[in-house]
């Protein structure tokens, strides 16, 4: 038995109007009209799906629900709640319930060169939050200096941690690491260890953190498990000059030696090292020789070339640089990470390899290539709680919404194309008369921004991202989605159309192997047409890797 919507509710087409000034004609055909609404529900839920795990990553997604007006959020068994308009507004409170209101009060008393890192940073935000002006209901917007950043950042990796004890799986180990945390003295070896265990946690892995008070043998900090494929790693976790003042050593001094001893201990595990060099960030320009990754990169091929490196064991370092709290007065110009093998062929920086070494490179690595696409693509502290795409308002471009063009016309939004160069888009439009037109718009600088950021689900629908593709894993990745259901026949007849050996060979493939197959045939044929691609300016003066 369906039931009829009422005539005020929101249309379940989607359209956003009312059921009456839409499909509620006195012909409407209300079988069709709910089928139509749960396909549009399952729709949004995959839209709602695929931006909450390009905001939040593939761990336990935020729990949180609006009670007139009073913001609840689950944080692990934790049930906080509070006046917050944005997740960023949650996770400031967060960090000051977790570490304590009076641990706060304690560190805020002691003159200012006294203070803990935490309470240098808290200081930094309130006066940038004060120094905002803004009207009543609105959101505060504050520059993501160092000083919030750094704050932010720790404030979400202690929530993931937290939100996510079940795949952390060792009990304590958030009190454990807030007791460190509090001591200046162990304070930034600490955070390096909360940072890259949360993003495990956010890359869908399972931690279990090893029993420090053990004097037997050597340790990790934790064993991280891939659920997918239940392949484990032996995780270490290294900070150069290890001072809260936040001072930088000169050079990378100590960099290969944090390496080395991290190589020294025992396990019979893969080894994943992270290693922060901690040093200030220099914006990266086009054509300088100088970038940081490349310069460490050097240092750690020099070091493996040596005759004090002989007999270690291979494993695959993490080159990180974080260095927010160098920066607490001005926005951060450059950070990241950079991976790169000690002692393995693969993960070689400025290496040229080929499609198929690279395909074979991520199926034998697969559980490194998710976790670092997870740590390259959940960079960012989310802002909403439910996954909806921040700083957009209601009058936003959705296809199958209805719109008043400038010319009078009235259509229903088809498709749209943003020239990715300028934020121009060209809207295709259904209008009311039957006939189709194209109108040209531009997005504001909002709009352009997550445009860029979520390019699949910016128009309300879920499509393949539009700008150009030059990696050739991402080229294979594409045409492979596109193939890989087309009939066995048909790709024989694609590879071989004529009779012979070659369609013989061909044939005792099953389809899986030929779309694979076809698809890289294609992407290479793409990469040769294309030419060679000039080497950066920085890799030409990086440091071969010793021959083995």
């Amino acid at each position: 038995m369906s039931r009829t919507p009422g005539r005020n509710l929101p249309c379940p087409c989607g359209s956003g109007k009312k059921f009456k000034h839409c499909h509620g004609g006195p012909n409407a055909d209300y079988e069709k009209l709910i089928s139509r609404g749960a396909a549009e529900a399952q729709r949004q839920a995959a839209i709602h799906r695929l931006q909450s795990e390009r905001q939040q990553g593939l761990g336990r997604g935020i729990i949180s629900a609006d009670a007139n007006g009073t913001r609840i959020v689950i944080a692990g068994k934790r049930k906080c709640w509070g006046v917050w308009k944005t997740f960023h507004d949650f996770l400031y409170a967060y960090i000051v319930d977790v570490l304590g209101r009076e641990w706060f009060q304690a560190e805020a008393i002691k003159g200012p060169d006294l203070r803990h890192p935490i309470l240098k940073w808290h200081e930094q935000l309130v006066a940038l939050s004060k120094a905002q002006p803004m009207a009543a209901g609105d959101v505060k917007q504050v520059r993501m200096t160092g000083a919030v950043s750094a704050y932010l950042t720790l404030a979400y990796d202690l929530y993931t941690l937290e939100h996510n004890a079940d795949q952390a799986q060792t009990p304590g180990i958030q009190d454990r690491l807030l007791r460190r945390l509090k001591r200046p003295d162990q304070f930034v070896g600490a955070r390096y260890e909360t940072r890259v265990a949360a993003m495990f946690l956010r890359a869908g892995f399972n931690l279990i953190w090893e029993d420090e008070t053990d004097r037997s043998s050597t340790h990790c900090e934790f064993t991280a498990t891939y659920p997918k494929t239940g392949r484990s790693f032996w995780v270490e976790c290294k900070m150069r000059n290890q001072s809260s003042s936040g001072k930088s050593q000169s050079g990378f001094g100590k960099f290969v030696g944090l390496v080395s001893d991290a190589l020294r201990k025992q396990t019979e595990a893969e080894r994943l090292i992270f290693v922060d060099i901690n040093t200030p960030a220099k914006p990266r320009t086009a054509g300088s020789y100088y970038d940081w990754r490349t310069a460490a990169v050097s240092d750690l091929r020099r070091f493996e070339g040596s005759k004090s490196a002989q007999g270690l064991p291979n494993a695959l370092v993490f080159i990180t640089n974080f260095p927010d709290h160098h920066h607490l007065n001005e926005v951060v110009a450059d950070a990241g990470a950079i991976l790169e093998g000690f002692r393995i062929n693969e993960y070689r920086t400025g290496q040229l390899t080929t499609l198929r070494q690279k395909i074979e490179q991520r199926e034998r690595y697969l559980e490194v290539e998710a976790f670092f696409a997870s740590m390259v693509e959940h960079v960012d502290v989310p802002s909403t709680f439910d996954g909806e795409i921040p700083g957009l308002n209601e009058q936003r471009l959705l296809v199958g919404r209805r719109y008043q063009m400038d010319d009078g016309q009235i259509g229903e939004l088809e498709d749209a194309c943003v020239d990715e160069q300028d934020g121009k888009v060209w809207l295709i439009m259904h209008l009311e008369n039957g006939q189709r037109a194209t109108y040209r718009n531009q997005l504001t600088d909002a709009e352009f921004a997550a445009w860029k950021r979520y390019p699949e689900t910016f128009f309300g629908d879920v499509r393949q991202p539009q700008h150009n593709v030059e990696d050739p894993i991402e080229i294979f990745d594409r045409l492979l989605a596109v193939y890989a259901q087309t009939p066995k026949e048909r790709l024989l007849e694609l590879m071989a159309p004529n009779p012979g050996p070659n369609r013989d060979a061909l044939a005792l493939l099953e389809q899986p192997a030929l779309a694979k197959l076809y698809a890289e045939g294609i992407t290479n044929s793409m990469l040769q047409q294309a030419g060679p691609r000039p080497v950066p300016v920085n890799m030409q003066r990086m440091r071969k890797p010793p021959n083995r």
